[in-house]
């Protein structure tokens, strides 16, 4: 029991994963022989229910991680709002943020209908089971996309109210951290969760149907989930910046004919300062490390589908 109270992500993704299992298993999308219509090969429905299989345990467990590490981050942030109320109203929203599942299940409904027809596997002449099974499975993977898309956006929501509230020192941002940290925490989920898509080329056939959907949705989530958060915070950051700035280029142009060496010495410390303002950043998060996150889980995967297209071309120019 201790162990389960201390891991209940890993439960919860243990639990999701052996009833996929067992359902891919015993409709033979996993193990069976049948291949549907819209397959070029066997090792493609492979693919797709592995993919199918993986997905939904990996969201069940990086939204409970992301949860505790909200929470940890929100007391982090605790010290520099001054209004304890906000802080609580966000933990609200952070603890009860499942509350929203309705409108999850509803927007991955809809997400799934761009994917699948469950109304046209059933119809389907032939490979029935494993057809079903597919489409179920990937209804299934957009339902869970669209609750976690939908926990995590309240959770972005609390964040950016508190960036509204928070103070700052421009010279002393250590503490307004944990924003940018829980904005950068779901890049990385997203990203994660593009590392399964290369699953679906595992018969070394790349189909860009079975991609662009989801590389296109990950883009506009990790843009909303990223920005919307930090702006408050980023434009308020900015404008102090910005009034600082004035005022030192103002003291600057007034300095600008020293005539003595104590001047010389107090024009070259406005400078200085001047550019020390300048280089202060009002993200609160650098975008190369965003890139690097993002680029260091998706470029292994897009790295081994080229691979897998290269040596498909290879097999097909030497069998001629």
């Amino acid at each position: 029991m201790h162990w389960i109270r201390r891991n209940p992500a890993s439960l919860c993704g243990a639990i999701a994963f052996a009833v996929l299992a067992a359902f891919f298993t015993w409709t033979g999308a996993l193990t069976g022989r049948e291949v549907p219509a819209y397959a070029g090969s066997r090792t493609e429905v492979v693919g797709m229910t592995l993919m199918l299989l993986g997905l939904p345990p990996y969201f069940v467990m990086v939204s409970i991680v992301l949860r505790r590490f909200s929470l940890a981050l929100l007391e982090q942030l605790r010290p520099s709002i001054a209004d304890q109320e906000a802080i609580e109203r966000a933990r609200h929203e952070i603890t009860d943020g499942w509350r929203a599942w309705p409108i999850g299940v509803a927007l991955g409904l809809v997400l799934a209908s761009f994917n699948t027809s469950i109304f046209e596997a059933v119809a389907a002449s032939s490979a029935r089971s494993v057809t079903v099974a597919l489409s179920l499975g990937q209804t299934t993977v957009w339902v869970v996309v669209g609750i976690v898309l939908i926990i995590r956006f309240r959770v972005a929501q609390a964040f950016r109210h508190l960036g509204r509230l928070a103070e700052f020192e421009l010279f002393a941002l250590e503490r307004l951290k944990p924003i940018a940290r829980s904005a950068l925490g779901d890049v990385v989920v997203v990203a994660g969760a593009l590392a399964f898509s290369p699953l679906q080329s595992l018969d070394a056939e790349f189909r860009w149907y079975n991609y662009h959907f989801g590389i296109v949705l990950s883009v506009i989530s990790i843009a909303l989930l990223l920005v919307w958060p930090l702006w408050p915070l980023h434009r308020r950051l900015r404008d102090a910046k910005t009034r600082r700035l004035a005022d030192v280029d103002a003291r600057v142009e007034a300095a600008a004919a020293p005539s003595t060496t104590e001047d010389v010495v107090r024009l070259e410390s406005l400078l200085a300062h001047r550019d020390r303002i300048a280089g202060v950043g009002t993200w609160l998060i650098s975008v190369d490390l965003v890139w690097r996150f993002v680029l260091y889980l998706v470029i292994p995967p897009i790295a081994w589908v080229a691979a897998a297209i290269v040596e498909r071309g290879v097999d097909s120019v030497l069998a001629r």
